[in-house]
């Protein structure tokens, strides 16, 4: 089967993509298909998300001619009706036709996720949670104080209880005297012409970068690419293709040019072949060890440690290899989950997640460059998924910089007026976000984080989408404090190697153990990895399939103590 991708909508100016069957089909075509190919996931969120176009008549029709003998001969297309009557709010009153039926028995015939978080017995309670802090990290509402919401504690106190962090700055300090001498990067020229250069001969490129204006940054490039990927594993035969957009902002022309083309190779390393060999086209060889994690030999990634939206099951899984650190400075092998690492794999087998994005995924001009990207990244994640709306951690900026008062003071005087907060986490690894509110009651806001605190918070700017020159926006909150750029603490080392110990160190202190894959192609030859750090928040965006953090909810209680 061939797909397609295409963007079905946009989420704080993130584009969210679907793979579509790239011919048309009859719903009898694609009920076939999947009865054949019961794990292919595209054509069964296709399938499922179709159903809401359905009449409910003709989908009653169809659930009582499945339920003649209670779903037993036709199992996968039971389940994927009854995920529709449980996703589809419109279908849900057809429930009860199902009466009778275990929806466990369904569980080895679909891949997704619904049936097995739906069986979550504190779900409902969960999702009644995450309402509350949506509201309050997405749309800034304050928060009710936890007698006021009308609903039971979800943790117990012993739940909550956690060791005393270890923060960054302690971290850094520790390690004065085994840190390697400052090393600079590559200067940006080489690094555009390097990376270029790979991605032409790779053919990666779909027409000449554009401007565009959506966001604070003062340029910003996009440029369209196409990725074209063949699966072929267990029962599965399919290929996908589609046109995407990378992205560069930046203070300067050079900034944003290097920033798309490093985007780019990340993207286009993200996306993965696979056929009898393996994991196809890569510096390294990637056989696949087709196992559930407790028939392993080898040491491999603790999904029971991992924050996934429904708990590990012991599902067969595609496991190669990749590495995490040791205590000696160097690295042991690691096996690592395909799904967990590329974008769109549809492998023959059930997926982990609702939807993975590419949280973690990083390149750089070495390897040590793209870890440390890819570990901020997923620590800037995991801030906006554990750290409340609090107007006591919100600040305006000001800067001695030339460069970025002349900014400040241009969307200023365009009535752009823009705060911040710090949204830092226990780790002590700078995090901040930038809001614009906008004039119709939108929130626009952008992230960074990094181990110099003046970057994290220039690259949250930079990031939000909110065009300028633009409207004008809604005002700031009165009487914020006002904070110096400089002032932001500065806890890097003058090099990659340096960032990455003090990182690696930070996280292993606090109980999470780093784990990569590197991804560096070999048409590319331009370092890429996925990060993937147990115990931290994968997943920000909350939605029905959502389960509240412990740390979230602790900090939630903390607000109010």
């Amino acid at each position: 089967m061939r797909y397609k991708l295409q963007m079905m909508n946009t989420d704080f100016g993130v584009g969210m993509f679907a793979a579509l069957p790239d011919v048309n089909l009859s719903f009898n075509e694609m009920a076939a298909h999947l009865r054949t190919y019961p794990y292919d996931d595209f054509m069964h969120e296709f399938v499922l998300q179709g159903f809401k176009e359905f009449r409910p008549r003709k989908i009653e029709k169809l659930i009582s001619e499945v339920m003649a003998d209670t779903g037993a001969s036709d199992p996968v297309m039971t389940a994927v009706m009854y995920e529709a009557c449980l996703c589809h709010q419109r279908l849900r009153s057809l429930l009860p036709l199902f009466d009778g039926l275990d929806p466990a028995s369904l569980l080895p015939h679909t891949p997704a996720i619904h049936i097995r978080s739906n069986l979550l017995a504190d779900q409902p309670l969960h999702r009644e949670w995450i309402k509350v802090f949506s509201d309050n990290i997405f749309g800034l509402a304050p928060l009710p104080a936890p007698d006021a919401t009308g609903l039971p504690p979800l943790f117990s106190p012993q739940d909550l209880e956690r060791p005393a962090p270890m923060a960054a700055a302690e971290v850094r300090r520790s390690l004065e005297g085994k840190l390697p001498e400052p090393k600079p990067r590559r200067p940006l020229a080489e690094t555009i012409q390097f990376a270029l250069a790979a991605l032409e001969k790779a053919d990666a490129f779909l027409g000449p970068a554009m401007e565009h204006k959506a966001s604070l940054s003062p340029v910003a490039r996009l440029r369209h690419w196409m990725p074209k990927t063949r699966c072929v594993n267990g029962r599965m035969n399919n290929g996908l293709e589609g046109i995407q957009t990378c992205y560069g902002r930046g203070l300067t022309p050079e900034r944003a040019e290097a920033s798309y083309a490093m985007e780019m190779a990340e993207r286009f390393s993200s996306y993965a072949s696979f056929g009898p060999r393996g994991v196809l086209g890569y510096a390294n060889d990637y056989p696949l060890t087709r196992a559930t994690q407790d028939e392993l030999a080898a040491e491999a990634l603790d999904l029971r440690a991992m924050r996934l939206e429904v708990p590990y099951a012991g599902q067969t899984l595609h496991w190669f290899t990749g590495h995490t650190p040791d205590s000696a400075g160097g690295t042991v092998p690691l096996l690592i989950p395909a799904q967990l690492v590329f974008l769109f794999c549809n492998l023959d087998e059930q997926s982990l997640f609702s939807a993975l994005g590419s949280t973690g995924l990083a390149s750089g001009n070495t390897l040590a460059e793209a870890k440390v990207a890819a570990l901020t990244e997923v620590i800037e994640r995991d801030s906006d998924a554990t750290t409340l709306f609090d107007p006591a951690r919100c600040f305006r900026l000001e800067s001695g910089d030339p460069e970025i008062a002349r900014l400040l003071a241009a969307y200023e005087a365009d009535g752009v007026h823009v705060w911040f907060m710090d949204v830092t986490t226990e780790l002590g690894v700078p995090c901040y976000k930038s809001v614009v509110l906008g004039n119709l009651g939108d929130v626009n806001k952008g992230s960074g984080c990094s181990l110099n605190g003046r970057a994290a918070l220039v690259s949250a700017m930079t990031e939000t989408a909110y065009p300028h020159p633009g409207p004008k926006s809604g005002p700031a909150p009165d009487n914020l404090p006002v904070r110096r750029l400089e002032d932001l603490p500065d806890l890097s080392t003058g090099s990659a190697e340096g960032d990455l110990m003090v990182l690696e160190a930070t996280l292993l202190a606090n109980g999470c153990c780093p784990a990569y894959a590197d991804l560096t192609r070999k048409d590319l030859g331009i370092p890429v990895v996925r990060a993937l750090i147990p115990g931290l928040e994968i997943i920000s965006d909350f939605d029905q399939y959502s389960r509240v953090s412990p740390r979230l909810y602790a900090n939630y209680l903390d607000m109010f103590r």
